[in-house]
C-alpha cells in the first residue's frame, strides 16, 4: 500500500499537532504546512497530494471557497474550532472536520474514514501468459491502525474485540491485534455484520460462539464473561440460531 500525501493548511499550532500526528504512522507522509492560502494555493496548482488537512476558516477566505480554487481536488478534513461552523454534506471529497483541540483517537478515526472512502488500487493485469491464480475471497473487512502501520482485518477471522482503555485488543484467527481507536468507534464500523457486545469492554463475532451460558461465552478455548446488561440480547441473539444477523 503506498504512503497517503498529506498537506496541511492551518494556523501553527494546530499544524504542528497534526505534523506529530502524521509522523505516528508509516501510511502517512507529511509533504508540507502552509499557514496561508495562498501559499497552499500555489503549492497544490503545481503538486498533487491524497489529502489535505485543511481549517474551515482560513484568514481571508473560508475552506469551501479555497477548495473551489483548487485546479485538481484532493480528499479533505476539515478542522474547526467549532463543530457548528461545519455542516456534513454530500461530497465525496471532504472525508470529515475535526475539532480542536486535535486529540490523536479523533484524528485516527478521520484518518481511517479516508481508507473507507477512497477505493483501494486495483493490482495491474500480468501477462496473458503468466496467468496467476486469483485470491481466495476472505469476505468483507475493514482497515484499523496498529502500531505505525495501517492493518486489513477480515471481519470473518475475528474471534473477539476487547476495550483496553485507549487501545483496542483484537483477537482473530491467527493473530491478536493492538489497534489505536476505542472500542465504540470500532463497534459502529462492525454494526450488523454478525458482531454483539457481551460486556462493556467486549464484542464478540456471534458465528465464533461455541457454548454459551447465563455469565459467560466460550469462543475457541477463550472464556469470555457475559455481563448483566446484556445477558438477554445474547441469549435471545444465540437462541435464534444465529440467522438474523
Amino acid at each position: 500500500m503506498s504512503r497517503i500525501k498529506c498537506l496541511i493548511i492551518d494556523e501553527p499550532y494546530a499544524s504542528s499537532v497534526l505534523e506529530s500526528y502524521i509522523g505516528e504512522l508509516e501510511s502517512l507522509e507529511h509533504v508540507g504546512t502552509f499557514y496561508h492560502a495562498i501559499d497552499g494555493l500555489m503549492y497544490l496548482q503545481q503538486n498533487k497530494i491524497d489529502l489535505l488537512f485543511l481549517d474551515i476558516m482560513l484568514p481571508k477566505v473560508t475552506g469551501e471557497a479555497f477548495l473551489e480554487l483548487l485546479p485538481c481536488r484532493p480528499r479533505v478534513i476539515f478542522l474547526s474550532d467549532r463543530k457548528k461552523r461545519w455542516k456534513r454534506r454530500n461530497d465525496k471529497y471532504i472525508i470529515d472536520c475535526l475539532v480542536k483541540p486535535i486529540t490523536f483517537e479523533s484524528f485516527l478515526a478521520s484518518v481511517d474514514r479516508y481508507y473507507a472512502a477512497v477505493p483501494q488500487p486495483v493490482m495491474k493485469r500480468g501477462s496473458p501468459g503468466r496467468r496467476r491464480r486469483p485470491a481466495p475471497d476472505r469476505g468483507p473487512f475493514i482497515y484499523l491502525f496498529s502500531g505505525r502501520s495501517v492493518v486489513k482485518v477480515f471481519l470473518d477471522e475475528v474471534l473477539y474485540i476487547e476495550g483496553v482503555k485507549q487501545y483496542t485488543k483484537i483477537k482473530t484467527t491467527e493473530k491478536e491485534l493492538i489497534v489505536y481507536q476505542g472500542l465504540t468507534a470500532i463497534e459502529e464500523r462492525i454494526a450488523g455484520r454478525g458482531f454483539m457486545r457481551v460486556h462493556r469492554s467486549l464484542i464478540v463475532a456471534i458465528s465464533k460462539v461455541t457454548a454459551f451460558t447465563e455469565h459467560t461465552i466460550e469462543i475457541a478455548s477463550h472464556i469470555l464473561p457475559v455481563s448483566a446488561p446484556y445477558r438477554r440480547q445474547v441469549a435471545r441473539l444465540i437462541r435464534a440460531g444465529l440467522r438474523d444477523v
